[in-house]
């Protein structure tokens, strides 16, 4: 793991300076545009979501929703100097993308940081990539599934509530999951009562979880 991390670092950022001395092909003016503007604006989303998630729980619907903004804001960004054509950015901007095509040479650089590297990096990517493993219940008020909480961590349930275009994580708990053999949702009129029968029984009842009222 160690000799592979060191191996691609090296050869990614070799690669770096080889592709800006010998290779001059990059895509028309209108694509680049096209590509920096994507990366712009999916950049903005995410960091607008991050913020709103960190402070109120709200992020956008669906599971892969924000993730696809993610993935294509750092894809964007880490290969637009590869192949775009420069002469559309001004001087912060290819300051800005010759800096973000090294984050692949930046995370392999902490990787080799003894055990931190590797639990930071592989929680980040498993939260990026493989958010939810298992949705237990969904319906068009509520999800609940169980959800990658970090290398060290065990995975927990999360609860969500769907809001048009949004939705908030209302409640998380932790318990054994691999046992779950059902789960039903009733609606009251002060609340949403969710059943989960399984291994979380107690008695032969199934364990009740409330969360806040959907509206």
């Amino acid at each position: 793991m160690v000799i592979f991390t060191i191996v691609f670092t090296l050869l990614y950022t070799y690669l770096i300076f080889r592709w800006d001395k010998y290779v001059s092909w990059q895509l028309g003016s209108t694509i680049s545009r096209t590509i920096k503007y994507v990366h712009y604006i999916t950049f903005f989303i995410s960091l607008t979501i991050a913020f709103t998630y960190l402070q109120f729980d709200l992020g956008l619907r669906g599971i892969w929703t924000t993730r696809i903004f993610v993935i294509t804001a750092l894809l964007t960004g880490t290969f637009f100097y590869f192949v775009a054509n420069k002469d559309i950015l001004n001087k912060i901007e290819k300051i800005y993308f010759w800096i973000f095509r090294f984050l692949p040479s930046v995370t392999g650089a902490v990787l080799l940081i003894p055990f931190l590297g590797v639990v930071l990096v592989f929680s980040l990517l498993g939260r990026l990539f493989d958010p939810a493993d298992e949705i237990y219940y969904e319906d068009a008020h509520i999800r609940m599934n169980r959800s990658f909480k970090g290398v060290l961590a065990p995975p927990g349930v999360d609860f969500y509530t769907k809001h048009f275009i949004f939705e908030k994580l209302v409640d998380s708990r932790e318990f054994n999951t691999d046992a779950i053999d059902s789960v039903t949702v009733r609606y009251d009129q002060d609340s949403t009562r969710i059943f989960v029968y399984g291994s979380p029984e107690t008695d032969g009842m199934p364990k009740v979880i409330s969360i806040e009222k959907h509206r």
